[in-house]
């Protein structure tokens, strides 16, 4: 009996030891790609945020199709750069097809090679284009640019026959932030802002809820953007709040109807029973079932009430999206005193 338990330990030892072995093969089969990249210090980096380009009919170019030479091209940057470099491959077309000379020259220069921006620049540190006389070039975008290029293709065969494509870069949007007003004839009331860094959801912002009024806090837009460009870019946003799961689950508690919904605060936010009402259902936002939620909200037993999803779309860029936390002033809630009525009559003593 000892001599098999001997046995049977050292099995399960191998078979320890060949599912270790396999994990470690997997893992560094992965890491370096194939078992061909062993610079430790480049397994677990993010891969570098790449710019893109687009054709003048917004249909985006990649790297690996050849492309007919469009009149116009728009490079995308990557809001730090595009490292590594972005490269298209454009072709020139010969008429007739069949011409015996299908050699060609390629150049590429600023605009306006004078201008405020492009002046004492050097124009290979943005854009190349690979030294060639076929049909077929590389360009190769490097760095956001604030001058038109133009790049073009002539005959060697007949220099009078020439095209051009004229290259722009994009304005690009990093994050938007909303600032809403101090509302109008809200005694007390402050601006809200949600302005943190893009993606992030660690901001929280606090505005009063006053019942029986009806003050608007209006929404104005800042937006963080690229600074050099040829295109500016224009940019819509919408902004939305919706009941946090644990906000939803105290208002159950409450009033069984309660319910998930949202409102829509790209214009502003009115923070009265219909804004509750949105947010919870009708059947919750009533005063006295307010008032309860605020005795909740005031205990501190629900850390994030609300979540504010902001999105921006625009021609250039792709939709960006923030997202937030907003909490209100739970002891604003409620009726607000409008006045005090006493009996006529005298008092004598």
């Amino acid at each position: 009996m000892a001599y098999k338990s001997k046995r049977g330990g050292l099995a399960r030892f191998w078979a320890v030891f060949m599912t270790i072995l396999l994990a470690a093969s997997i893992f560094f089969g992965i890491v370096t790609e194939g078992f061909k990249n062993w610079d430790a210090s480049t397994w677990f980096k993010k891969d570098a945020e790449k710019g893109t380009v687009i054709d003048g009919d917004g249909n985006e170019m990649n790297g690996d199709t050849v492309y007919n030479m469009p009149s116009n091209m728009v490079f995308r940057p990557a809001l730090r750069g595009a490292t590594p470099a972005t490269s298209v491959t454009i072709k020139a077309i010969i008429e007739p097809l069949d011409a015996t000379n299908q050699l060609v020259d390629w150049t590429i220069a600023f605009v306006d090679p004078s201008a405020a921006w492009a002046n004492g620049k050097t124009l290979s540190d943005y854009v190349t284009i690979t030294d060639t006389n076929e049909l077929t070039t590389t360009v190769t975008f490097k760095q956001a640019f604030g001058e038109q290029i133009i790049i073009t293709v002539t005959s060697q065969d007949n220099p009078e026959y020439t095209d051009t494509c004229t290259v722009d870069c994009s304005q690009k949007l990093g994050s938007a932030y909303v600032t809403y007003a101090a509302g109008a004839g809200l005694e007390g009331d402050t601006i809200v802002t949600l302005n943190n860094a893009t993606g992030t959801a660690s901001n929280w912002a606090i505005f009063k809820a006053y019942l029986s009024k009806d003050g608007q806090k209006a929404a104005s837009f800042t937006y963080n953007t690229t600074e050099v460009y040829t295109i500016e870019d224009t940019y819509t946003t919408t902004v939305s709040i919706s009941p946090s799961a644990a906000l939803l689950a105290e208002a159950k508690k409450i009033n069984a109807s309660a319910v998930s919904g949202s409102y829509d605060a790209s214009a502003g936010i009115t923070a009265n029973t219909d804004f509750f009402a949105q947010l919870l259902g009708a059947d919750f936002a009533t005063v006295p079932n307010l008032y309860e939620l605020g005795k909740v909200l005031d205990k501190k037993s629900v850390a994030q009430p609300f979540v504010v999803t902001v999105t921006t779309t625009s021609t250039y860029t792709e939709d960006v999206t923030d997202t937030y936390y907003l909490a209100y002033a739970a002891s604003s809630i409620g009726k607000a005193v409008t006045g005090i009525q006493i009996e006529d009559g005298t008092i004598i003593f």
